[in-house]
Order: C-alpha cells, then sequence, then structure tokens
C-alpha cells in the first residue's frame, strides 16, 4: 500500500509540472499572440477622413495595433527631420498620406532605385494621386521595390471628363496650376494630354509664389477672372491641396463670374457649393490602404509584392443650389446615379 501511494503522489505531481509547464507556454503563446504592432503615419494636414478611416480598420476589429500619428501641418521642413527619427524608431510600418509626404519620407525611384530612403522599414502610401508619376512606383501591378506599396485615390481624368461632359461640354475648361505641388502639376499634364481625343481646349493658369514659396489667398480671385478673360467656360480643379483648402472662396469667385466648377474632390461640392464631383470617399481609402498594412504587418506580406490598389467605386455628387444659381440643370441620366446636396 505504502509503494502504491507513493507512485500516486509522484504520478500527481508530475501531472501538476506538465500541467503547469503547459499552462506557462500557453501563457508566453498568449503574450506572443498579444503583441501590438506599432504603426506610425505621417500626415500633411492633420489627421482627416483618411487618417481617421485607417485607424477605424483597426479598432473596430480590436486588431493588436497602435497607430502612431504624426502631422507635418503643411511644412515641407519637417520631412527630413520626421524621416531621420522614424528610422531611429523603426516601427513595424510607416504609412505615408498624400504625394509631397511619401516622396519626402519613402524617396524616389529616381533617386533611391528599388530601395526605400527609410532602409529597412516597410512602408505603405495613401492618398497618391498618380503614384507611378510621382515616381514612387514603376506600375501598378507591382510597385518595383520590396517594401514598398501602397493605395491610390484619384478616379482617372478621363473617367471624370467624360461624365462631366453629360452634364456640360465646355469649349474652353479652365485650370488653376499650383507649381509648388507636383500632384497639380501631374493633373495638368493629364488635362492637356487628353484634351484633343475629348475635343476641349485647356486654359491654363498658374499661381505665383512668394520668397517663402507661399500662394496668397487674394490670387484666386484674379486667376479666375483671367481665366474667364481668356474664355473659360468651367472649371476644373483636380488634384491641388491649395484650391481644396481654400474651396469656399475658389467657389465663391468662380460661381460670381458664372463659371461652373468641376472637381475631383466631393468636399469642393458638399461644403463650398462646387457643381459637380466625381471622387472617392477619403475614409474609403484609409480603410484600403488599412487592409494593405494588416496583411504587411499581421499576415508577413512582403509590400513590394501587393498590387497598388484603388477603389473600384466611386461617387458623383451634385449641388442642386449652385445648378440653379448658374441655371445648368443636370440630366436625368447623372440624377439616377448622383448623391444630391440642396
Amino acid at each position: 500500500m505504502r509503494k502504491f501511494s507513493i507512485d500516486c503522489v509522484i504520478s500527481v505531481l508530475l501531472c501538476l509540472f506538465a500541467a503547469t509547464g503547459q499552462s506557462i507556454a500557453q501563457g508566453k503563446a498568449s503574450e506572443t499572440s498579444q503583441h501590438v504592432h506599432q504603426i506610425h503615419m505621417v500626415v500633411w494636414r492633420g489627421c482627416e477622413e483618411a487618417c481617421r478611416g485607417f485607424i477605424r480598420y483597426f479598432e473596430d476589429r480590436k486588431l493588436p495595433v497602435n497607430v502612431t500619428v504624426t502631422n507635418v501641418d503643411r511644412d515641407k521642413s519637417k520631412l527630413p527631420i520626421i524621416q531621420k527619427q522614424l528610422i531611429a524608431e523603426g516601427p513595424d510600418l510607416v504609412v505615408t498620406w498624400g504625394t509631397s509626404v511619401s516622396r519626402a519620407i519613402l524617396g524616389t525611384i529616381e533617386n533611391n532605385g528599388t530601395a526605400s530612403a527609410l532602409g529597412d522599414i516597410p512602408a505603405i502610401f495613401m492618398i497618391v494621386a498618380d503614384p507611378v508619376g510621382s515616381k514612387l512606383v514603376d506600375s501598378y501591378n507591382a510597385s518595383g521595390r520590396p517594401l514598398i506599396s501602397g493605395v491610390r485615390n484619384r478616379v482617372p481624368e478621363d473617367v471624370q471628363l467624360r461624365l462631366l461632359f453629360e452634364y456640360f461640354r465646355p469649349e474652353k475648361m479652365g485650370v488653376v496650376n499650383d507649381p509648388s505641388e507636383l500632384n497639380s502639376t501631374l493633373n495638368t499634364n493629364s488635362l492637356r494630354a487628353i484634351s484633343e481625343e475629348l475635343s476641349f481646349e485647356l486654359v491654363e493658369h498658374v499661381y505665383e509664389l512668394d520668397d517663402a514659396g507661399e500662394i496668397s489667398l487674394d490670387q484666386v480671385p484674379l486667376a479666375l477672372a483671367h481665366l474667364k478673360q481668356r474664355g473659360a467656360d468651367a472649371i476644373y480643379v483636380g488634384s491641388s491641396s491649395f484650391n481644396l483648402e481654400h474651396r469656399e472662396a475658389f467657389v465663391k469667385a468662380a460661381n460670381a463670374l458664372g463659371l461652373p466648377v468641376f472637381s475631383a474632390y466631393t468636399q469642393m461640392v458638399k461644403d463650398a457649393g462646387a457643381l459637380m464631383a466625381i471622387g472617392t470617399s477619403y475614409a474609403n481609402v484609409g480603410r484600403l490602404a488599412a487592409v494593405q498594412a494588416e496583411q504587411v504587418v499581421l499576415n508577413g506580406a512582403i509590400p513590394g509584392e501587393l498590387r497598388i490598389k484603388s477603389l473600384n467605386r466611386y461617387s458623383v455628387i451634385l449641388n442642386m443650389k449652385t445648378a440653379r444659381e448658374l441655371s445648368l440643370y443636370p440630366p436625368l441620366s447623372l440624377l439616377t446615379v448622383a448623391e444630391i446636396v440642396r
């Protein structure tokens, strides 16, 4: 009996030891599964819709990801400093917002080849209208840069203009270019390239920069008046952070001249009274970038093997108050598909 009892005690102790060891192993596995991945996002003008959409994607799914946001506040001089800080910090992923931020933080193919200016830190860009034209990537099928991928946000110009021309076909389309912003110049170049195919004349005006590289707001009505004098009968606002930021002043000046404003920015219609926009939801662009980010930080995907994504749906927004003021009433074909702002 005594021998049996000792054997039982030994067996029980061994079982307890094994159970304890298993519990410790499970605890360590649990700790590993709860590791919080660090994503550092650099934004141009505060955490707007795309930034918030990106963050909410992880919050809604309760994924182990922490997003830190650094706001450049439209100051390009901060970008080299932030780039050095990111390299020293070494987050699991860097996310860049906008063309200017992305080019400065990640470098371009022209200057860095297939490498990233962040070294071995993977990166995802978003709110970049033309990643190929801005030399961030080789193509939309693959970036050509192993550590970089991203999301483009702009509906192609020809798609926008074909829809626009269902509403109103100008003989001369005016555009105001910001020479300090690459996206603005690329957009103007695209319009110029398709103007002959779509049978309109592009009338261009370029803002003047002061010694600090800034544009004074009083140039807006003068630029629009100059386009009107040259025969423009409509204005198009594509990629221009300046015109978007000052959309109320821009649209007010255009409408006063009887010039309808068409845009790639839905905010121009919703917030400022532009006539029509064909654009994408920034919040959805942010969520799409978050899908890319999840693949990299949680699933181990190599950024350069991911396609440069874009939304496959876009929105048509019409401002009926402005349509009445300008006596330009939209056709039924657009009214049936558009979101109406009254």
